[in-house]
């Protein structure tokens, strides 16, 4: 799948100062943390709209795709917009193959399994003619094999849901960081390609931090993950109250309330985890061009505490 760009070069100037000048006025002290993701969120979207004039894009799949953590990260780290885009453009191409595969595994339909394959040959095509990247070819084919291990995981989550077992926190938290771990085994070998200051803690962070965020996609996918048979952790830490199979007849306007209500979700396992997540991150130390890094990890985590907090007063 070549990647071509429909913008004329007027056009595609005119996009990268526009990038340029959103990346600039970042702050990477992250003094006002709401400002900062209000300035990711318009980043974001600046990026998406540049993205879109590629012939490789995947609107239905693209919903989903990776926030612009990892062209911040790459900004801050060496103030060079064009490794900034080279860094965004491979992540999410890598997070767009986990997502079809992700589709693939869940609706067993080969075409996702086809688009995928056309996306993994794109990331190659991008790493083939990097200079000092090309080894990424065979270290993200080895890091795509790690993190398959997941889906053969979660059918094993999935039979045991069925099945009307109940879950330990331990088994919460594994699967929790099992789902994330994409962060830290594939979307972080491209960094440590890339820049001068990463290390593995940084990797860490991303993982605590992707943990965090799959928690708030569990959250809002809930009924659809119910109606799907899917796993989800807040129908995990449910089942050890009521079984699966009622939480399955329930009608889908109270499936939400069940579930809910059974996790007894201000004291229960998902605040627990939310809090272990949270100091885990805090209690790592990085260098000083990814702090924002724990700004984030802050916010997300205070995020998902309002949503447990308002969920246990309704």
């Amino acid at each position: 799948m070549k990647i071509t760009s429909k913008l004329s070069d007027s056009e595609n100037r005119a996009y990268l100062d526009r990038i340029s000048r959103s990346a600039r006025d970042l702050n990477s002290t992250v003094i006002d943390t709401l400002l900062f993701v209000e300035q990711m969120v318009s980043l974001s979207a600046l990026l998406n709209s540049y993205d879109r004039n590629f012939n490789n894009s995947f609107p239905a799949i693209d919903e989903n795709a990776q926030d612009p953590t990892y062209f911040i990260a790459t900004y801050f780290d060496t103030k060079n917009i064009t490794e900034a885009l080279w860094v965004y453009r491979t992540v999410r191409s890598l997070t767009r193959y986990i997502l079809l595969l992700d589709r693939f595994y869940e609706a067993g339909n080969d075409r996702y399994a086809s688009l995928a394959k056309q996306v993994h040959e794109s990331v190659n095509e991008l790493l083939q003619f990097e200079r000092n990247a090309q080894h990424l070819i065979y270290s993200i084919d080895y890091s795509l094999e790690q993190f398959s291990a997941f889906w053969n995981f979660e059918q094993i989550i999935r039979r045991r849901i069925l099945e009307n077992h109940t879950f330990s926190y331990t088994e919460l938290r594994h699967f929790n960081l099992a789902k994330s771990s994409d962060a830290s085994i594939v979307y972080s070998k491209v960094l440590d390609a890339k820049l001068p200051s990463f290390n593995e803690n940084v990797a860490l962070v991303l993982h605590y931090n992707q943990a965090l965020l799959d928690i708030q996609d569990d959250w809002e996918d809930i009924e659809d993950d119910v109606q799907e048979d899917m796993p989800n952790i807040f129908v995990m830490a449910a089942v050890d109250s009521i079984p699966y199979n009622r939480i399955k007849k329930s009608r889908r306007d109270i499936i939400r309330e069940a579930v809910l209500t059974a996790t007894n979700s201000s004291r229960g396992p998902i605040s627990r985890l939310v809090d272990e997540l949270h100091a885990s991150s805090k209690n790592t130390s990085i260098p000083e061009n990814f702090a924002f890094l724990k700004s984030l990890s802050d916010r997300y985590a205070d995020t998902l505490k309002r949503k447990i907090l308002s969920s246990a007063n309704s």
